[in-house]
């Protein structure tokens, strides 16, 4: 697929992508979704790829689902719906590191995407907010599931029902996003935490990644149990014993 709103790097081991519509703010329209399905699908293939960087162009970072286009389609909410809720769970299901960098605003399913981050870097000026209720619905992108399990149902209530603009500091402060940085340096960390997270070994990068998936959704004595098993796989893997011989001889992983 040749990308028309995508803008796709490398950078080592990590892979780069870039949401490139920055006149209609990013805003995931079917064309942006089948792309970000597609890269993804790629990254996930390729052996070589360690690590996911995913930002925007220009001053947003991503304003939600494209309303424009479904104005446009009156009647065919589904049909919408449907590739972007599997790209979410794609997304969810990703087994290496994945770098959100919040260039800018996170409006809507752009601020519910940020929530599937393993690392999330905010601009200082950057204002997240989920609108949906104001406007007569409700957010869609798993944000009503993820907020309560995140920051307690009565803040992700008022964050829901509220809509209002929650600035980069007050989302660091509630363990929304991972790093706050000037403008300038936002793409910079995120290249620089991605390339550290892409050392990490990948088997036991995947396992661990599952075994917290799994913890959103199970009770804690099969949580247990699933970590067990998921421990198992990990250190069966060939770089586990790479690892024990390199501790063995005084080394750091690497």
């Amino acid at each position: 697929m040749s990308y028309e709103h995508l803008l796709v790097g490398h950078d080592g081991a990590v892979v780069v992508v870039k949401m490139a519509r920055a006149a209609a703010k990013n805003a995931l329209n079917k064309r942006l979704i089948a792309e970000l399905r597609d890269v993804l699908a790629k990254i996930s293939a390729d052996g070589n790829a360690r690590a996911l960087l995913l930002t925007g162009e220009g001053d947003t970072f991503c304003a939600g689902a494209d309303l424009k286009e479904r104005r446009e389609n009156p009647g065919k909410d589904a049909e919408f719906r449907a590739p972007l809720l599997k790209f979410w769970h794609e997304l969810a299901a990703f087994n290496k590191p994945l770098v959100i960098a919040v260039n800018g605003h996170a409006a809507g399913g752009g601020f519910e995407l940020s929530l599937l981050g393993d690392a999330v870097v905010t601009s200082s000026a950057a204002q997240f907010w989920l609108p949906e209720v104001q406007w007569g619905g409700i957010p869609g992108g798993w944000g009503t599931q993820l907020l309560p399990r995140l920051v307690g149902p009565v803040r992700a209530r008022w964050i829901i029902l509220n809509g209002h603009r929650i600035p980069a500091a007050d989302m660091l402060t509630m363990g929304l996003v991972t790093h706050v940085v000037p403008q300038a340096e936002v793409l910079d960390t995120a290249r620089a935490i991605a390339a550290e997270l892409a050392t990490r070994p990948p088997t036991a990068v995947a396992m661990a990644k599952e075994a917290i998936r799994q913890a959103l959704s199970i009770p804690l004595s099969a949580g247990i149990e699933a970590e067990e098993e998921l421990l198992q796989q990990a250190v069966a893997a060939p770089e586990r014993k790479a690892m024990l011989e390199r501790f063995a001889q005084g080394h750091r992983p690497k």
